[in-house]
């Protein structure tokens, strides 16, 4: 238990900036009598002398001081305290978690993230990288607030906003033996090694999703910035975001795979929230700077 109040700190506070215990008690609208008592209550509760009272004025103690500069920590953290349960108290929730497929351009999330931030919004944000059904699986088990999935398909219990389409590009280093070569079949692609990005839902280490293109040889890595480095090394061939994709295929360090089964596909990205449950005063405000940051880069993206 304290052997102090938060008052008597105040008290001990107002007295050092106002120079007196006489001004202390007219900046807190008490009688002088009030804060000569609370200041010796203080000192009485702590053992130790906080102010010199041999001269004419009262002065702080080389201890009084040490415990002033304390207080001073102390107090601010109490503010900080009573201001954030008003803004809880206003409707913002405590945390929000957010769930991401790692595939998905980054930047709006990033974009929205900074503004939330700016506006110094109380809410501890949560975000968690997944990719494929590890989305969802992440969102369920944690009872995440929103995600960003791929062609996600709920039955009716999730409620999504579309986004736009996420292209998809089947690259390889132009030294690989599949860089150059035209008119590619599957049976070709098999004969190679497969770069891709691994499920994270606890159901893909139980039992591991094939190769999109039925390919024997896969390497599968965690996430798509090791995938790129691999397609650039020329370890194998591989799916890869556009908007990943498109430094290295503008530079010539990647080339499109000319397979006419198809090297081109698109997911449809979704926004997605509970159906049942309205989102917090934060989610919503999210979901509203991300729809914009997305609105703005997606002309760029598309090109």
């Amino acid at each position: 238990m304290l052997r102090f109040t938060l008052d008597q700190l105040v008290v001990l506070d107002t007295i050092e900036k106002s120079g007196s215990f006489a001004g202390a008690a007219r900046t807190l609208h008490r009688v002088p009598s009030a804060v000569s008592y609370t200041v010796q209550a203080l000192e009485e509760a702590v053992g130790v002398v906080i102010f010199d009272r041999s001269g004419h004025r009262a002065v702080l103690t080389p201890a009084g001081r040490r415990l002033l500069d304390e207080a001073r920590d102390l107090l601010g953290r109490a503010r900080q305290l009573d201001q954030l349960a008003t803004v809880l108290a206003e409707g913002w929730e405590p945390e929000l978690h957010v769930v991401v497929d790692g595939a998905w351009p980054m930047a709006p999330l990033l974009h929205a993230l900074a503004e939330f931030g700016a506006r110094s919004i109380p809410t501890q944000l949560r975000i968690d990288v997944e990719y494929q059904d590890g989305v969802i699986s992440r969102f369920d088990e944690d009872h995440a607030d929103v995600m960003i999935a791929l062609g996600l398909e709920d039955g009716g219990r999730l409620k999504g906003v579309p986004l736009a389409p996420l292209p998809m590009v089947l690259v390889a280093a132009p030294y690989h033996p599949l860089g150059g070569r035209r008119a590619l079949t599957r049976e070709a692609l098999s004969e190679h090694v497969d770069l891709v990005v691994k499920d994270s839902s606890p159901a893909f280490a139980r039992s591991p999703r094939r190769s999109f293109l039925g390919t024997r040889h896969v390497v599968r890595f965690s996430d798509f910035h090791s995938k790129l480095a691999a397609l650039r090394s020329g370890v194998g061939y591989g799916w890869l975001p556009l908007h990943l994709a498109a430094a290295s295929l503008a530079d010539g360090s990647l080339v499109v795979l000319d397979l006419p089964d198809g090297n081109r596909w698109s997911y449809q990205p979704q926004l997605i929230t509970r159906r049942d449950e309205r989102p917090g005063r934060a989610a919503a405000l999210l979901l509203q700077l991300v729809c914009g940051h997305h609105q703005e880069s997606s002309p760029n993206r598309a090109e």
